[in-house]
């Protein structure tokens, strides 16, 4: 302003007259730029997404308003944007303190970026709220499934602690009316952007296990007819070094072995929540038959994130796909039966229980072996196993052979086929003094009438 001189103020209300100056222009500036993604609508969504796609090499314009605890350390955020490459799934650029300043207590990020030609995806994200100072600080998450409701009930009871709750997702409502992310396109034209909705699916994708909720279990078989490269991706929660609360796997029907599964040890941070894990690997599958399965606990899903969502939310889950359009037609989904018919089973067991049952075999025979239990760490509380006539155990199930049966993460699953040769076997399984059928201290599994183990002729 060389030509006009500032009135004379004092110093608190010249450098607020500043400090309005500098975000009116910003906001005249942009202003000027045509919309191509506009994120807003946060109250109602915990995620927000938009894809787009830019048809030559640009530079365009992202301003997010968000959120993030303001303590004596800065962060976590709880209120951010972010884009994703579409097609390599990776984040080329995410809001965070970095690159964002605080403004009227709100955390914001106005950067240009130069983005090559290509697809990418918009994601705006509020998961909860959170405030720290240096005397004490809350957290909460926002589940929008429950909150309008809370909000009325606790306002009723007019209690101490109902009353700071509802007084903490009236200041949530407030702020998160401001929180957004909008991305602009300088010196172009919106309508040159092609829009399309995120997430954009992979290429030759044989199954998808995703967006699903709570407590959910979801199983497809898939019959492979000559041999493919299987493309898989796969997202969950991990709980442990190797345990994981939502997983996915893949086992051979046939043999009954796990061919694929989640891995702690293979499994890369998802972004967000340190919990949110991401695996991404080929696998080269022979002719043959598969039963793929995915799995969720009780929380933290795309229903109600507890926590900062992954990176991809939209892909949570487990997708299969077959890059090589060649050899796409050589594989398709398929109706695969287990053996059903039982052969011995000791079934809805109680605490502290010792059950056995003996079982004969007139000849070499296959069988699959479906046992339910308790493992916490790397051990088995509630387990079963077989002995042959010399009382020497022939199967035993083990924790690292096992998956999460649902509900409680410590609730786990063996299904799996064997080959034992003629001669009498014993059926075996125990309990410690907690948590089994009819006496849960925690979630229950989800086929809690077979807690135990059941053995079925496999041919």
């Amino acid at each position: 302003m060389s030509d006009v001189e500032m009135p004379s103020l004092p110093g608190p209300l010249r450098i607020l007259l500043l400090a309005f100056l500098i975000l009116f222009s910003a906001h005249a500036a942009r202003a000027q730029e045509p919309v191509i993604v506009s994120l807003k609508d946060t109250i109602a969504k915990e995620v927000q997404s938009q894809g787009f796609t830019l048809p030559r090499d640009a530079k365009v314009h992202v301003y997010a308003r968000g959120g993030a605890s303001q303590g004596l350390n800065r962060g976590p955020f709880f209120a951010y944007g972010w884009i994703l490459n579409a097609s390599t799934r990776e984040v080329v650029w995410q809001m965070d303190g970095r690159n964002s300043k605080l403004e009227g207590g709100f955390e914001v990020a106005d950067h240009y970026l130069d983005l090559p030609k290509g697809s990418y995806e918009a994601y705006y994200a509020n998961h909860g709220f959170e405030r720290k100072s240096f005397f004490m600080g809350w957290s909460r998450n926002i589940d929008r499934r429950s909150a309008d409701r809370e909000e009325s009930e606790d306002d009723r009871h007019h209690g101490f602690v109902e009353g700071i709750q509802a007084g903490q997702l009236r200041r949530w409502r407030k702020q998160a009316g401001f929180y957004g992310m909008e991305i602009y396109l300088p010196g172009g034209d919106s309508q040159e952007v092609a829009r399309f909705e995120a997430p954009l699916r992979w290429k030759g994708e044989l199954l998808s296990f995703t967006g699903g909720g709570d407590s959910g279990y979801w199983t497809q078989g898939f019959k492979v007819k000559r041999p493919i490269m299987l493309h898989v991706y796969a997202q969950g929660e991990r709980t442990g070094e190797r345990s994981f609360a939502d997983m996915g796997w893949i086992v051979d029907a046939r043999s009954g072995k796990r061919i694929w599964t989640m891995d702690g040890a293979k499994a890369q941070f998802g972004g967000g929540s340190s919990k949110n894990r991401r695996q991404v690997e080929s696998l080269r599958l022979p002719e043959g038959e598969y039963i793929a399965t995915y799995m969720t606990d009780d929380s933290h899903s795309p229903a109600d994130w507890n926590a900062a969502p992954p990176c991809d939310p939209l892909l949570y889950g487990l997708t299969l796909s077959i890059p090589d359009p060649a050899e796409a037609p050589h594989a398709a989904l398929a109706e695969i039966r287990r053996p059903s018919r039982v052969l011995a089973e000791l079934v809805r067991v109680g605490n502290n229980e010792r059950r056995k049952t003996p079982f004969s075999l007139k000849a070499k025979t296959t069988l699959r072996i479906y046992a339910l239990g308790e493992g916490d760490g790397d051990e088995m509380a509630d387990f079963g196993w077989i002995e042959d006539a010399q009382g020497q155990k022939v199967w035993v199930q083990r924790h690292e052979d096992t998956v999460p049966a649902g509900g409680a993460s410590k609730n786990r699953q063996s299904d799996t086929m064997i080959e034992l040769p003629k001669g009498d076997y014993t059926l075996r399984y125990e309990t410690d003094g907690s948590h089994a059928f009819g006496h849960w201290n925690s979630r229950r599994p989800k086929d809690e009438d077979h807690y135990g183990i059941t053995v079925y002729l496999g041919n």
